[in-house]
């Protein structure tokens, strides 16, 4: 019966109210703060309820309730966004004084390197290295020289390592 129910097929006890998942929806507003199911009179006034009844509605209370909600929503809005430029206003001088002038140091060292290995690379196109076996060859060639540290490597040593390959 339960993979029966599972399969969506229909209660099989009928006139026994189902439970869970596949009950069947209830009449009325739906629980909760806005729309509480009252379990006393019509009023709405049910067991421990402190909400007046129907007969009893004075819309000058809820009036007042709903203007100072409005202006404590209005003031919360105002903090969060004054808060939020105070932070925001931090970070940036933050990224302006500390962040930034690192990166561009780390910018300003890597340069030369960069332009080094650029030079090497416009002057031997036809040098390859293989970073899994950590080797340098020429395309089509068949001989290799173990990898030397890139970050360091000068114009003098990668004419000796070509002359290496193409000699060899």
């Amino acid at each position: 019966m339960q993979l029966g129910q599972m399969q969506g097929m229909p209660n099989q006890n009928p006139g026994v109210p189902q439970q869970g998942w596949q009950a069947e929806p209830v009449a009325g507003p739906p629980p909760g703060p806005g729309g509480r199911r009252s379990f006393g009179g019509l009023g709405g006034g049910g067991f421990g309820s402190r909400r007046p009844g129907l007969g009893d509605v004075d819309l000058g209370d809820s009036l007042t309730d709903s203007i100072e909600g409005a202006i404590g929503a209005v003031a919360l809005g105002a903090a969060a966004g004054f808060i939020g430029r105070k932070i925001k206003k931090r970070v940036e001088q933050t990224m302006a004084d500390r962040v930034m002038p690192a990166v561009q140091a780390a910018a300003a060292q890597r340069e030369p390197m960069l332009r080094e290995q650029i030079a090497i690379a416009e002057k031997y196109p036809d040098i390859c290295a293989c970073v899994n076996d950590q080797v340098v060859f020429l395309a089509g060639g068949s001989a290799m020289v173990p990898m030397p540290n890139l970050q360091t490597l000068t114009m003098a040593q990668a004419d000796g390592i070509v002359a290496q390959l193409r000699g060899g």
